[in-house]
């Protein structure tokens, strides 16, 4: 006759560390890749077509006569809708579900997207296709993560989530392919429209997924009730507190260098210069398909520096860079940062946060990169107008490095140990 369970013998697991450990166990043992991981990679990958053809739109803009600062006012039009609307995305991601989130913010960017094409003077269409985008854009990156991250096995999340962003980062090789197609800076206006069509047709990917409930992990059941404070609640968590700063530095870097890398490097002669986002995706992609694994294994605390400090390099190189080369190889460094910071901010963020308040978490986290967009674009726009492009890509690799010096602090402080979740 076995003891019960309070009186097993001395040295014996106590049955919930039995239990604990069969669900890890199952957990390792169950597949990453499914039918519904590859229905998202595909649906993923077609309205990524949007954002990773924006760093060609200051091309268009500059052949419009708009100058540094006011191509990053029109760029950054798109975080102020970012922001405005994130907490709504939130909470219809934790209320309403995954795919009628994704499918009106897949409506909203198709039609930001058509809107560019109507667009030959600087003037209100193309803020208003950009705040549209800006909507848009926000429902879709929050809702794609957010979905995948409930259908990714939780010992392997931040692996799945590294190799879900792939098919974000693959569309940026597209962008020299889209320049030579349209020629002349002038014709680019006709790109957006033609994408939009595809974007449109991502649709058929997310209705062919069976909705998640992140609660319990049945499939259309009713999900829990969620309230302003237990929202709020959960935001401030204090291991988040982190997570948010990195997510400012990071999200800083990426949309400086998006805006202005392509327009910097063809200031400096460089012909064909969206050939750098080959580089930036070669490096993003690589470290994902071949070092998935390494955060799980490592810690994901133990990468986010090495991450961002090769995005800090890359804004060195860049500062003074005046051939094609340089651009490049500044161009792989910041995709190796991206490559690697992304999923590993990403994957910190649903580890610290509650199950059912993931989409509310994941909202809070793309929204500080509209955020970071709308605070620093016009800024350091306006240092590349009043001191050059050097001096302001600079700056803002002093600033990064000042402010990864402060997250490291606060890692320290308030990151306590690492999850299961996060330590692999």
């Amino acid at each position: 006759m076995q003891p019960p369970p309070d009186l097993a013998p001395a040295g014996a697991p106590h049955p919930h560390e039995v239990l604990l450990n069969a669900q890890r166990h199952t957990s390792d043992l169950a597949p990453l890749i499914t039918a519904a991981f590859l229905l998202l990679v595909l649906g993923h990958s077609l309205q990524a077509l949007g954002y990773s053809s924006m760093p060609l739109l200051p091309l268009y803009l500059e052949h419009l006569q708009a100058d540094r600062t006011e191509i990053s006012l029109i760029m950054s039009t798109a975080a102020v809708s970012g922001i405005l609307f994130r907490p709504l995305v939130g909470w219809s991601l934790d209320v309403f579900g995954r795919r009628p989130t994704l499918t009106v913010g897949t409506v909203i960017l198709v039609i930001s997207m058509a809107l560019i094409g109507l667009v030959d003077t600087i003037g209100p269409l193309i803020y208003a296709a950009r705040f549209l985008f800006g909507i848009g854009v926000g429902a879709l990156f929050t809702g794609y993560f957010a979905f995948v991250s409930d259908i990714i096995p939780v010992s392997r999340r931040t692996e799945g989530i590294a190799l879900f962003g792939v098919s974000g980062l693959a569309p940026l090789a597209l962008n020299p392919v889209h320049q030579r197609l349209v020629g002349e800076p002038a014709n680019l206006r006709w790109l957006y429209p033609g994408l939009a069509v595809i974007i449109f047709a991502s649709l058929l990917c997310i209705w062919l997924i069976p909705e998640p409930n992140q609660a319990t992990g049945e499939q259309d059941e009713p999900r829990p009730g969620v309230t302003v404070s237990d929202i709020v609640k959960a935001l401030l968590e204090p291991r988040l507190w982190p997570v948010w700063w990195a997510s400012v530095i990071f999200a800083g870097l990426v949309a400086l260098f998006m805006t202005f890398a392509t327009v910097v490097a063809e200031a400096c002669g460089v012909e064909q210069p969206a050939t750098l986002w080959v580089a930036y995706a070669g490096g993003a992609i690589g470290v994902r398909l071949f070092g998935a694994r390494l955060p799980d294994r490592l810690g994901t605390r133990n990468l986010v520096a090495p991450a961002l400090g090769c995005y800090v390099v890359a804004f060195m190189l860049a500062a003074g860079a005046s051939s094609a080369t340089g651009f490049i190889v500044a161009g792989l460094l910041a995709g190796l940062g991206h490559g690697y910071c992304f999923p590993v901010l990403t994957s910190q963020v649903v580890s610290r946060s509650p199950d059912h308040l993931r989409g509310s978490a994941l909202a809070m986290f793309t929204a500080l990169w509209d955020a970071s967009k709308l605070a620093l674009m016009p800024l350091f726009g306006n240092v590349s107008d009043r001191l050059g492009d050097a001096v302001m890509f600079s700056m803002v690799a002093v600033t990064a490095l000042a402010a990864l010096v402060a997250w490291a602090g606060l890692e320290h402080r308030l990151g306590e140990a690492p999850s299961q979740a996060e330590s692999g």
